[in-house]
């Protein structure tokens, strides 16, 4: 008896709920026509208006700005790795001191190939060279838990010294 009481009610809710948002549509629609009537007309006024000399010599230079930003930034995320710098092989890959991961062949710095499936394995996108992060048994590791390991092991050798 209960289960036809909570089924009558979820279904009247439901009725309920499509009906209303049926009559919101109905009666946003003369309200959408409205308002976009009153934003057309006004896009016109604009659109047909002169441009003041100053506006467009700022809107070019702001272009500008734009562009050399975006460039510079599409360049700095390009540039070669240090050769100067320092790297250890572990886990399959060689570290730099601020545990970024780089390729065994090029040293160039490795993206994760797949966070939503696999995020143990890495590729290079300058020699298109894939990597999978192993420990010593053969078991995949993520590159948190190698930091981890190699944080854990750098902690240990300078406790020894």
């Amino acid at each position: 008896m209960i289960t036809k009481i909570l089924k009558a009610m979820f279904s009247d809710a439901r009725k309920a709920i499509i009906g209303a948002i049926v009559l919101a549509l109905v009666g946003g629609t003369g309200g959408l026509l409205y308002l976009s009537k009153t934003l057309l007309d006004f896009s016109i006024a604009i659109a047909t208006m002169s441009t003041p000399l100053w506006a467009t010599i700022l809107l070019f230079l702001l272009f500008g700005l734009y562009s050399y930003l975006k460039l510079r930034q599409h360049q700095h995320s390009y540039k070669p790795p240090n050769i100067q710098e320092e790297l250890r092989e572990a886990f399959g890959v060689y570290w730099n001191d601020q545990y970024k991961l780089r390729c065994l062949r090029c040293r160039w710095p490795l993206k994760c190939a797949s966070k939503n499936f696999d995020s143990s394995v890495f590729f290079c996108s300058k020699c298109d060279t894939k990597y999978a992060l192993r420990d010593k048994n053969g078991n995949h590791l993520t590159e948190t838990q190698a930091i981890e390991q190699l944080k854990m092991c750098q902690q240990f050798n300078s406790g020894d010294g």
